[in-house]
């Protein structure tokens, strides 16, 4: 006998066995041989607190555990009856249990797969040549099926081998004790023998003239699979490895286990639900194979659960999208896809792991291996080395030459490991160099199979707020996807990027300050001063807007690139316009309190107006070059915009324009005249630009800038609005300090000092 166990023990070791994940599950199956009981009662077997009593209930049980395979000798149901002393089974129980026909010889496979579906042809092919005295090595990564190919073989030919067939787990037990539970089987003790050599020399022996199968799960070359191995061609061995090349010789048969084909796919679905089912869920059936890669135990899972909680392949792909697959859940015997991941992982050395980790970057169907080099600091030598140790352990494989590929679920894992995110920095700098390059050459044929990788390293860097590189890369990007018909991909990106604008202290400091200017405005416009020092207060209060918030953007220029850079020429242009109108308007304070000149218009504080409004014009024009504008002019909607937007300004413009026109042309000095209608003009001009150019590319932007580039085209218009008021009420002799005018234009650069207050915090930069 195999010694006393308790009921508890052995119940529970036979529930495992027989891959009872659940007690529930374990009451589901008694159920159907006519017990029911409460739950409870289960968890009090397994615990110890109780023992059943009745003989036939326990036949049941041990009836249950033999059909799963989880009972296949006579012992253990012996064994297992003697635990609640009811003795042995009888002659005429053992033969309605059929215990006679297994001849009582070693059967450690564990139970055959319900589910197992596909690989005929592969399952007979193996057998024929196991039959020839090969040594099969099943090969392949974590999760593609061999543990179940091995399973499926060890019950097929339990037949052929009659002394029996063994099952070890070579990853969990060790040489020694492999060797002792051999011999032990076959009745011998060597529990004495502590030389290894010694112990398998006599396990050989013992085999010579006996014709069992291995099979050595979870194989590695850390493993001294010679001391395991028979020395007659009377045994079979089936080795399954992440390793390929963990044994060679003429007597072995190697074979790579590669992921379900879509006929295969559909047939699992097929038998875990209907051929009905299936066909009506098709579409999204496959979808789902495709986004886990096609991996049997992730599909097996997958179909279980979809059943198990009744969801629908749609909810069920909608969670895959929302990325809240969890490796762990795909269980197989007593360990899951991530553990079995994380075994291999560790046994990489450190700079192997980083360069795994580094692949998770990368979300194309391949990812060349000279990128994989540049973000790792290594030579390309250097790295097919570590890319084909990636290979051996079947974490990555070959795809065309000098790219290689990376299975989905493998993917989440390595992405998991990445801690240092300047992963994304250094390949957005790999592929902006090769995107230049590619540009000037006038030839993308070597980066279309990257499309994929960049817009997702270009997602990650803008999820980051790696800004420098996202100005570099921007327009090399948007060229190259324009040139090869893939910038619907872009904007697909950019709309499902997440990232809500922050505002920094500065945005809310200057927001707390114009509120508290408005309520200076409503009492100073309700008290019906017009030339008083209450006036002129205000209109230099409001100077402070455009004054600091200019000068501290334009300190902070360098950084975001300055003139290296279209996003760098915008911010530094915005950032000069604020702080020349702000000098501007500090001498027009001069003028009120020192000179006593009310309305100093024109004077020596237009010698700051003047070039700010050029300023604000070529800010426009360099965020239309890094906002990607033009490519909003292929929908139909933005071309009637684009035509109707500058009409509906000019014609707006018009009256006004005029009537300043005969005015001055007839009262004022030609410098009067000058400023009268280069300043509306100007406005025209900027308005025009940044109405149709932001307009056409705030949505394709996108992120974490729209509020400040709605800011400051509205800011634009305010300053339209402002400017005309000051032409018409200067013409007119009715303009004053603290009025209408000065309220609108204290609006006007409110927002435009708050948009560009959102450039203030320094982008990452590598170092």
């Amino acid at each position: 006998m195999l010694g006393m166990k308790t009921f508890a023990e052995l119940f529970k070791k036979y529930r495992l066995r027989a891959e009872f994940e659940t007690i529930s599950s374990f009451a589901e199956a008694l159920s159907e041989k006519g017990y029911f009981y409460e739950e409870s009662i289960f968890s009090h077997w397994q615990k110890g607190n109780r023992v059943p009593s009745n003989r036939n209930l326990v036949l049941s049980i041990i009836k249950i555990f033999k059909e799963r395979d989880a009972i296949n000798k006579l012992d253990e149901a012996n064994e297992l009856l003697d635990s609640v002393g009811l003795g042995y089974l009888t002659e005429k129980e053992i033969k309605n249990l059929e215990f006679d026909q297994y001849n009582n010889s070693p059967f450690q496979v564990p139970s055959d797969i319900a589910s197992f579906i596909g690989r005929k042809a592969l399952l007979v092919k193996i057998q024929n040549e196991i039959k020839k005295g090969k040594v099969i090595v099943l090969h392949g990564p974590p999760g593609v099926g061999k543990t179940s190919i091995a399973i499926k073989l060890g019950h097929l030919l339990r037949t052929v081998y009659p002394d029996g067939v063994f099952w070890y787990k070579v990853d969990s037990s060790n040489e020694m004790d492999i060797l002792l539970s051999i011999a032990h089987l076959f009745g011998e003790d060597i529990s004495g023998i502590k030389d290894l050599d010694v112990r398998a020399s006599v396990v050989r022996t013992l085999l010579i003239k006996k014709k069992v199968l291995f099979v050595f799960d979870n194989i590695t070359k850390k493993n001294r699979l010679h001391l395991l191995l028979p020395s007659t061609n009377y045994s079979g061995v089936i080795l399954s490895s992440r390793e390929k090349d963990i044994l060679f010789g003429n007597n072995v048969f190697s074979i790579p286990i590669t992921i379900f084909t879509k006929d295969e796919a559909l047939s699992l679905f097929q038998k875990v639900f209907d051929e009905n089912y299936t066909e009506d869920n098709r579409k999204k059936i496959l979808a789902i194979c495709e986004k886990v890669g096609y991996l049997p135990l992730a599909l097996s899972t997958i179909a279980s659960q979809i059943r198990q909680f009744k969801l629908t392949p749609n909810q069920y792909y909608a969670e895959l999208e929302d990325g809240h697959f969890n490796l762990r859940s795909l269980r197989y015997e007593d360990k899951d896809l991530l553990q079995a991941v994380h075994i291999g992982f560790t046994a990489l050395d450190s700079e192997a792991r980083n360069v795994f980790v580094s692949l998770g970057i990368f979300e194309g169907k391949d990812f060349p291996s000279v990128a994989v080099a540049f973000i790792n600091k290594l030579s390309q030598y250097k790295t097919e080395q570590m890319l084909q140790q990636l290979v051996e352990i079947s974490f990555i494989e070959p795809s065309e030459l000098g790219r290689y590929r990376i299975h989905p679920l493998l993917k989440i894992f390595a992405r998991e490991q990445i801690k240092d995110a300047s992963l994304y920095l250094r390949a957005a700098v790999y592929y902006e160099q090769h995107l230049v390059v590619a540009k000037e050459k006038q030839s993308y044929r070597s980066l279309v199979k990257d499309v994929d990788n960049i817009i997702y390293i270009f997602k990650k860097c803008y999820e980051y707020g790696y800004w420098d590189q996202i100005i570099t890369l921007w327009n090399p990007l948007e060229k190259f996807l324009s040139d090869t018909n893939e910038i619907k991909k872009l904007r697909e990106m950019i709309s499902t990027i997440d990232i809500s604008p922050h505002i920094n202290i500065l945005q809310k400091l200057i927001t707390g300050y114009y509120i508290l200017l408005i309520f200076y405005w409503i009492i100073l416009f309700h008290s019906g001063l017009k030339e008083s020092f209450w006036n002129d207060f205000f209109s230099l209060s409001f100077t402070i807007m455009p004054l600091i918030p200019g000068g501290i953007i334009l300190a902070r220029t360098k950084p975001w690139g300055l003139f290296s850079n279209n996003i760098g020429k915008a911010i530094f242009f915005t950032a000069l316009g604020l702080l020349l109108w702000g000098i501007g308007n500090s001498i027009w304070a001069y003028y009120n309190y020192f000179q006593n000149n009310a309305v100093p218009y024109p004077s020596w504080a237009d010698a700051g107006f003047g070039p700010s409004y050029v300023c604000f014009f070529m800010s426009a024009i360099y965020f239309s070059f890094a906002t990607g504008s033009k490519f909003g002019i292929y929908k139909k909607a933005k071309k009637i915009f684009l035509l109707i937007v500058p009409l509906i300004i000019i014609s707006c413009s018009y009256y006004f324009l005029l009537f300043v026109v005969k005015r001055t042309f007839s009262t004022e000095t030609p410098i009067r005249i000058f400023f009268d209608l280069y300043y509306p003009s100007m406005d025209i001009l900027t308005l025009t630009t940044s109405t149709i150019i932001l307009g056409l590319s705030v949505n394709f932007f996108g992120g974490k800038y729209r509020l400040s580039l709605f800011s400051i085209l509205c800011a634009f218009a305010f300053l339209y609005v402002g400017d005309f008021l000051f032409s018409y009420t200067t013409s007119t002799n009715i303009y004053y300090n603290g009025g209408p005018g000065d309220l609108i234009f204290a609006t006007a650069f409110y927002l435009l000092s708050w948009g560009t207050l959102s450039f203030y915090l320094t982008p990452t930069r590598i170092s």
